[in-house]
């Protein structure tokens, strides 16, 4: 691997006026060099593009577009860059300064990596920076394992968040980018086509503050139209993984829990709180 390959933070921005000023102050605040950031803008009604072009910064590149969707938008910030190394940052999410260089050194330790992802801080209320007591505490590297999730891992549950995850160009390249078929999960998608291509982690560090944006697309969308999107994706994962057939069986239990849970909101909590001692996410402290 270079010393120091060059990392590209790619955004992809729809309407995202209210947040995108603070995103990218945060991106560009990175303690890691060579680096960009990437904003594609989706067909941005409102002061996306304004805001933008406002931060006099050559490290910022601002590729304009119509209204594509994410999964295309995502492809093109992507392909318009000449970097080795793609960090994602959702447009309402603020990367803490040591991400790229935290992450980058897994890629340095293990170059065979197809995909990285770490833990992170959440917020139930969008803010303008990033807290002092989250950067004193994410300044200590958590010194608990790395998690390396099987393919059945990652079949039946997805460990990752998009706006921590990071993943040598190659990566893409070789699995032919995001879906473009896709309405929802393309990131889930992502990740499992990527195993194709070597080993995924995730690391016990947190990267990024998270934001819990109630009008975030996934939630708009009815329990039926996720599950089908999985479907599609789990199916074709388990062709491309070679995973074995008892995991069929799985499936038929899965979604039936999903049913559940969306009936009565309580077993979700339920669940969550069994899964507490394993989560990878933390509220600000």
């Amino acid at each position: 691997m270079d010393c120091c390959p060059k990392v590209a933070i790619v955004i992809t921005a729809f309407n995202a006026e209210r947040y995108i000023a603070a995103c990218l102050k945060a991106a560009l605040a990175q303690d890691y060099s060579p680096f960009e950031v990437v904003v594609v803008d989706d067909g941005s009604t409102d002061g996306t593009e304004r805001v933008c072009r406002s931060i006099q910064d050559a490290r910022v590149r601002y590729v304009k577009k119509e209204r594509i969707g994410r999964q295309r938008a995502l492809n093109a910030g992507i392909a318009f860059t000449d970097a080795q190394y793609i960090a994602i940052n959702d447009a309402d999410d603020l990367s803490l300064p040591h991400r790229l260089r935290y992450t980058m050194e897994s890629f340095r330790q293990h170059q065979h990596l197809a995909l990285v992802g770490t833990r992170f801080w959440t917020t139930e209320e969008f803010v303008e920076s990033i807290p002092q007591s989250a950067l004193a505490e994410s300044s200590d590297t958590d010194h608990a394992p790395v998690y390396w999730p099987s393919r059945i891992t990652l079949y039946r549950r997805n460990v990752f968040t998009h706006s921590t995850v990071m993943f040598p160009k190659r990566t893409w390249e070789m699995i032919g980018g995001y879906d473009e078929g896709l309405t929802l999960s393309e990131d889930y998608d992502l990740y499992l086509r990527a195993m194709q291509c070597g080993p995924v982690a995730l690391l016990p560090g947190k990267t990024v503050l998270w934001y819990t944006n109630p009008n975030g697309g996934f939630k708009g969308r009815n329990v039926e139209e996720n599950l089908e999107a999985l479907r599609v994706i789990k199916r074709r994962a388990s062709g491309l993984l070679g995973l074995p057939g008892w995991l069929q069986l799985y499936e038929p239990l899965w979604e039936a829990a999903v049913h559940m849970t969306s009936r009565y909101p309580a077993l979700l909590h339920v669940t969550k709180s069994l899964r507490r001692s394993a989560s990878v996410k933390s509220p600000l402290p």
